[in-house]
């Protein structure tokens, strides 16, 4: 029987925003498409997701990484404002709390989460959930999904995990979650249904 329910955040309740940022860098400063996708999904994106270096230090190589000479805080702020709220998700996460243990976990920054919930309040639509840049530790490492799950006071086999990346899926379903992948949320409507009612 599910009991919670997980969701990721970015490409899921909110687009993908750092998809669309990685095609604003490099139609703004012609830059090479595997460069950029290195360095945002790489090893310096992911100490920045995990807390293990901070905004600015974060800053300072991506800048030099890429080789542009551009205000760090004009960034950011691109980067967040490209992250817009996918309200049929959130009218799902409405439903599904009245009956659901739900819970958020994400792969995010301080910065990104304090902007976004600040326009939103997206938070208090959850009853609990883990930012990697809270634990140290992010997707797909199997300890993250375990984090969540304790929150949850759920057993795998309880939860449902929905993620828009399959590679993120993995872990959860080794460890006896189903899993989603989440397209848009017409089709999670319908896959939630499937699960819930059997």
């Amino acid at each position: 029987m599910v009991k919670a329910i997980i969701f990721d955040l970015g490409g899921v309740l909110f687009t993908n925003g750092t998809k669309s940022f990685i095609k604003y860098l490099i139609k703004t400063y012609n830059l090479n498409r595997e460069k950029v996708n290195t360095v945002m999904h790489g090893e310096i994106g992911s100490l920045y997701r995990e807390s293990k270096i901070s905004r600015d230090e974060f800053w300072e190589r991506f800048l030099n990484e890429l080789g542009i000479s551009e205000d760090a805080d004009k960034l950011e702020t691109e980067w967040i404002n490209q992250y817009e709220l996918i309200t049929e998700t959130k009218d799902l996460i409405k439903e599904l709390s009245k009956k659901y243990k739900l819970l958020f976990l994400s792969d995010n920054v301080k910065e990104r989460v304090e902007k976004l919930n600040k326009e939103h309040d997206f938070i208090s639509w959850f009853e609990d959930g883990v930012f990697s840049h809270e634990v140290g530790v992010r997707k797909p490492n199997p300890k993250i999904y375990r984090i969540a799950l304790q929150k949850a006071g759920v057993r795998a086999n309880e939860a449902i995990f929905i993620d828009d990346i399959p590679q993120f899926l993995q872990p959860a379903a080794k460890m006896g979650m189903k899993t989603i992948l989440f397209t848009n949320s017409g089709d999670l409507r319908k896959k939630l249904l499937r699960f819930l009612i059997n």
